[in-house]
């Protein structure tokens, strides 16, 4: 055996070894938890207690042993992610509500195989809260290996890097403020073929998260509709902008159309509404159509001088003689 069928041999290992490890490595950072509600939202009055319930589920054949804290979390970004906040002071007092909750665990858990955790997390509102929304995670965080799972569901909350979070909705009761801006509602003023895309960014400037309820209508320049979508319902938390991306109508569509959108939100169902328009118009055919008809007429009247222009030529021809006959026997009779 030469030294190049060896190295080829050995390479060959060596990408059988990796194809059958690998798998197995990448399967440990699976985190073989999940939580139980994910969300969940609660309604307080100011000075009042209440409590919400969380449970850890431990999907694999080994315990889980980790801490379970609660930390404000925010959401900073157009696509909703939430992100934990475990320093206080990084979180506007508007919104926080760290200190409110207590659990009866001390910070370090551990888990069962195949079995699960109940806690239940109290909340104690301070009389002179503020209405509106606070938002807290109680979050449990794996330490040392974490074990692969076995079956069952995967991570069904909300995860941030190892750990599994509930999040938790708090709505202090009381006069609130509800209010939302449309801040894009755009589409390029022109295409050539549908469908049109439609960009919609909406600004919650709340005391509370909301969930808008919208559509957005295509009108031909009749006031037809043409065409419709609804807005997908996700929550839009204060201060947050949040984006939307649709598309209407189909590939073939020519002329001017108007895109309206129309949205309600809030527990007082307030409105919000814009509009724009858009030109589609397929020049690339149009312009094949163009030359396409330039091209049969120019053959059109080709044919029409090679056809009609020869024969017109050949019965004036005709004519002439006949009266050059004419001439002629009118001679001959003359002589006679």
């Amino acid at each position: 055996m030469n030294m190049k069928m060896r190295k080829f041999i050995i390479f060959i290992i060596f990408i059988i070894v990796i194809t059958v490890i690998t798998p197995g490595v990448f399967a440990q950072s699976v985190l073989p938890l999940t939580v139980a509600p994910a969300r969940q939202e609660i309604t307080v009055n100011p000075g009042e207690s209440s409590a919400v319930n969380v449970r850890f589920y431990n999907f694999s054949e080994a315990p889980v042993s980790g801490i379970v804290r609660i930390a404000d979390f925010i959401v900073d970004n157009s696509q909703g992610t939430p992100r934990i906040i475990e320093d206080i002071n990084q979180v506007s007092p508007r919104f926080s509500a760290q200190t409110w909750l207590t659990i009866p665990y001390d910070d370090q858990i551990t888990i069962a195989p195949n079995d699960k955790v109940t806690l239940q997390a109290k909340i104690n509102v301070p009389v002179d809260a503020h209405p509106g929304g606070r938002y807290v995670a109680v979050y449990f965080e794996p330490s040392g290996n974490i074990p692969q799972a076995v079956g069952g569901k995967q991570e069904a909350g909300t995860g941030v890097s190892t750990r599994i979070a509930s999040l938790v909705y708090i709505k202090v009761a009381g006069p609130t403020t509800e209010k939302a801006l449309i801040s894009r509602f755009f589409t390029p003023g022109f295409f050539e073929y549908g469908p049109i895309k439609v960009e919609t960014q909406i600004l919650n400037r709340s005391d509370y998260h909301i969930r808008p309820h919208g559509v957005i209508t295509m009108s031909n320049v009749f006031g037809a509709p043409v065409d419709q979508t609804n807005l997908r319902e996700e929550n839009i938390f204060p201060d947050v902008v949040r984006n939307y991306e649709n598309s209407l109508g189909k590939k073939w569509m020519l002329g001017k159309y108007k895109l309206n959108f129309t949205a309600s939100y809030g527990e007082k169902g307030q409105v919000l509404e814009a509009f724009t328009y858009v030109w589609v118009f397929p020049w690339r055919v149009a312009l094949a159509v163009i030359l396409t008809i330039i091209i049969l007429i120019l053959i059109i009247s080709n044919l029409y001088k090679n056809i009609v222009v020869k024969e017109t030529s050949l019965e004036e021809e005709v004519k002439k003689e006949q009266v050059e006959i004419e001439k002629l026997k009118t001679q001959l009779r003359k002589k006679g």
